[in-house]
């Protein structure tokens, strides 16, 4: 007697995925899993055989069924690791001003740049900005997007920053998508001292740690917002109350934040342009996910190949879209794999391995999804492709078919 499943997908022409749960650095991000003709079976959202279609048939009988009759491709869900999804309005004039060669942190000091972000963010609603950011998760999921952080940042004011993350929360409780909520410490309020600020965020800390309102602190260091001292007080508190730290550093300046992640909780560091090859060197040996942004570094005509380097160097990598109003306005996941392969050196097999199992591990997803194992939750991206190589080399387009995300199959339509 076959077994009973909520779902069965078979004739998949490929099912690519890493070859388990470990995090990956060096040659093992070069190694996938493809299997043929594959199927897979689904129960209460969770995969229960991942095989051969012949196999998946003989032992499981459903309902509902997706017969993708050897003319799709199948991979994990993508995992972005780090966006500003939540925000109000566009900087579409700084955006120009950028290609002309203006500074982020000029345009910044004007009151240009996240301070903008954060005056159309607040002055909208909270009905207002659950609708826009619902729809901006809808549109990443169309490109395979199926975990996601969502930061807060953009309230700035801890009384508006904690708005923001309740709104993560209800996003959590009203998205199929997994999210992980992260409090972002950008930048210092112009009319609050900074001393006065940090007692702040080290106060409310217990609270928005008891309140599940957080998975995450992130601290931007950098010139103009937070200095490695700033950021070693609010660690210190992190450390205590064991919340899970990530990083943005060596963004525009190097301000010597690395050693921080050899000493504190840091789970991620973003960013990592102008990181010294000795510094890299510290981290050979970390289970320390470095994230990169092949668009932003495509939009600020960085150096290339810098996730070659990276991954050389032996840091567990992870890609990213780094969606954001000002850097990054972009959530086309297929188009940031062309660009990590194109301008920053990765094969295609890396750059898999780099936005499923190693994002899922920046977000300590990792037992849940990232790789498609038996146990894991049913989140995968179908691609009407023959193989997973044409990925990147359709540059720009998207050819993303249907998302399943925790075992709920979901066409797009475009």
């Amino acid at each position: 007697m076959k077994e009973s499943a909520d779902l069965l997908i078979y004739n998949i022409k490929e099912i690519v995925t890493p070859f388990d749960s470990k995090l990956k650095r060096s040659r093992d991000l070069k190694e996938l899993k493809i299997i043929e003709t594959g199927g897979i079976a689904i129960k209460d959202g969770r995969v229960i055989c991942v095989s051969s279609t012949d196999e998946v048939l003989d032992r499981f009988e459903s309902q509902n069924k997706l017969d993708l009759k050897n003319e799709n491709i199948l991979l994990p869900g993508f995992i972005d690791p780090h966006t500003h999804i939540l925000f109000g309005g566009s900087r579409e004039d700084e955006f120009l001003l950028k290609i002309k060669g203006e500074s982020y942190l000029s345009i910044q000091k004007k009151g240009g740049g996240i301070y903008k972000t954060q005056k159309d963010t607040t002055s909208l609603s909270e009905g207002e900005l659950i609708r826009i950011t619902k729809n901006k998760i809808l549109t990443a999921n169309s490109y395979g997007i199926l975990s996601l952080e969502i930061k807060s940042g953009y309230g700035l004011y801890i009384e508006k920053e904690i708005e923001l993350l309740k709104i993560i929360k209800k996003l959590k409780n009203e998205i199929k998508s997994n999210i992980v909520s992260t409090f972002l410490l950008h930048l210092v309020p112009k009319d609050i001292d900074k001393k006065i600020f940090l007692n702040e965020v080290k106060t409310v800390l217990p609270k928005l740690k008891n309140e599940y309102l957080i998975d995450f602190i992130d601290i931007f260091v950098e010139d103009g917002a937070f200095t490695k001292e700033d950021a070693i007080e609010i660690l210190e508190e992190t450390q205590k109350l064991g919340i899970f730290v990530s990083l943005h550093i060596d963004q525009f300046n190097n301000l010597g934040a690395l050693s921080l992640a050899l000493k504190y909780n840091i789970k991620s560091l973003s960013h990592l342009d102008l990181t010294t090859d000795s510094e890299l060197e510290k981290l050979k040996e970390k289970d320390i996910i470095g994230i990169i942004f092949p668009l932003e570094r495509f939009i600020f005509k960085r150096e290339e190949n810098r996730g070659r380097k990276l991954i050389d160097s032996g840091i567990p990598l992870s890609i990213s879209t780094d969606f954001n109003p000002g850097t990054s306005p972009s959530l086309n996941f297929p188009l940031i794999i062309s660009l990590s392969l194109i301008r920053e050196g990765l094969t295609i097999e890396e750059a898999i391995n780099c936005s499923t199992i190693n994002s899922a591990y920046a977000l300590n997803l990792q037992n849940e999804v990232g790789s498609i194992e038996v146990g894991k939750r049913g989140d995968f991206v179908i691609f009407s492709l023959k193989s997973f190589k044409e990925i990147p080399y359709y540059f720009g387009m998207n050819f993303v078919k249907y998302v399943i995300i925790n075992g709920e199959v979901i066409k797009v339509d475009w």
